[in-house]
């Protein structure tokens, strides 16, 4: 089951794309992230308790709460604020998919490791496949606004951050201890967003509390104690390489449910994307 992890993973993370979308309906998107912190964090407590996970000291305490910060809060913040001004979910997908580029420009100096020749073809090749999926996607001209752009670069530079930062100095940090350090953190940044920037007003409608429910437990749940266990037993550069497949995914959702256009076009730079995936993992197991 191991070599089916990273997919299991990106089908999974793919759907947070649309479940944004499903949700700003009914609430702003600080807001909306700050009621899915809510239920994550006591859930996560519980899970504490339930498997008798060990607690942490001050100075690990307080790097989970910056990975936090960074992979919850400025991540998703980025990413809802981005489809809540009209960024299409494929389009958000596409752009925070970059995250291998920047990881493997600043992984040498932060992790002191090498990327070889194989890994930056793969990189460059998984380039090339989401320009192809942008370009494809001729349905989302004239809705990539300035602001959403700049979310978008808020979002992936605190991926980018939190997974170098969760890789270089929090390896031996138990997962479910760890993480709840990291959403309490993300409620706080949520909190303060919404409390702030937005009028905090929810329609707790069955859709709402639906999508609430997906978000939680596919999401914050599952799909990042998935994230994290990759981190810690893969190398930065191979985890993040594995986000290329998010965009043809999330583009998928997003034709299914909201008619997000899905052509040929869109298919080639998918097709190049995987092939970008064969090219970066390992040919076999060390």
């Amino acid at each position: 089951m191991t070599r089916y992890i990273p997919f299991i993973f990106v089908l999974l993370w793919s759907t947070g794309f649309v479940g944004a979308k499903f949700g700003l309906p009914y609430a702003e998107p600080f807001t909306l992230l700050m009621w899915r912190m809510v239920i994550v964090v006591p859930l996560f407590l519980a899970l504490i308790v339930i498997f008798k996970r060990p607690k942490i000291n001050i100075v690990d305490a307080s790097i989970q709460g910056l990975v936090g910060l960074l992979i919850h809060g400025f991540y998703l913040g980025g990413v809802f604020a981005a489809i809540a001004v009209n960024i299409p979910a494929g389009l958000s997908a596409l752009f925070v998919s970059l995250n291998p580029i920047v990881i493997a420009i600043f992984s040498g100096v932060v992790l002191n490791t090498s990327i070889s020749k194989r890994e930056w073809s793969g990189l460059l090749l998984g380039l090339l496949g989401v320009i192809i999926v942008l370009y494809g996607a001729s349905s989302w001209e004239g809705v990539i606004s300035t602001e959403g752009l700049a979310w978008l670069s808020f979002s992936l530079m605190g991926i980018v951050a939190g997974t170098l930062i969760q890789k270089r100095y929090a390896q031996n940090v138990d997962l479910i201890t760890g993480s709840s350090y990291q959403y309490a953190a993300a409620l706080l940044f949520f909190a303060t967003l919404s409390f702030s920037m937005e009028a905090g007003k929810v329609d707790w409608s069955f859709e709402f509390m639906l999508t609430l429910s997906w978000l939680v437990i596919v999401l914050s749940l599952v799909s990042i104690l998935i994230l994290l266990y990759m981190i810690r037993h893969g190398e930065a550069t191979k985890v993040a390489s594995y986000f290329y497949l998010t965009p043809p995914l999330a583009a998928f959702w997003g034709w299914l449910f909201f008619d997000e256009q899905w052509s040929w076009i869109t298919l080639t730079g998918a097709s190049l994307v995987i092939g970008a995936l064969v090219l970066i993992k390992p040919m076999k197991k060390q």
